[in-house]
């Protein structure tokens, strides 16, 4: 899996829920004055993001200006999407704002070093190894 995936505005319109993508359509045809607004929000997503990555000792970052780790790639995009739709007007149910938080905590686990964002491999818990033949359970 690479470990860096690029974050723009296509990455987000192509993430979005259908719905969200016709209100987005219908508020850019409404609002014209507005059709760069989106590209603001995900330039200031992936500035936040990066800043927050670099942050992490002996990483090395990207050379892509417009990559994030994916490790925190659908966090940008929940990010993205929420932001756009508060603009937007959107009335988000309560538990839309859990992924957000999620993203928000993401970012200070990074910053904090609780979260390695790049160079690591997932392993799911429980981990089942097994064992060499004659090996006595503990």
């Amino acid at each position: 899996m690479d470990e860096w995936t690029q974050f723009d505005v296509a990455a987000v319109r192509e993430a979005m829920p259908t719905d969200m993508a016709v209100l987005y359509s219908s508020w850019l045809d409404a609002n014209p004055t507005k059709s760069t607004r989106l590209a603001g929000i995900v330039a200031e997503i992936l500035a936040r993001f990066r800043t927050t990555v670099a942050t992490v000792p002996d990483l090395v970052m990207d050379a892509a200006i417009d990559t994030i780790p994916t490790s925190g790639f659908r966090h940008a995009l929940n990010l993205a999407i929420f932001t756009l739709g508060m603009e937007m007007g959107v009335e988000f149910a309560p538990e839309v704002s859990g992924p957000v938080n999620r993203a928000d905590v993401w970012l200070r686990m990074v910053a904090s070093g609780a979260v390695k964002p790049v160079g690591t491999t997932l392993v799911g818990t429980p981990s089942y190894v097994a064992r060499e033949v004659g090996e006595r359970a503990i």
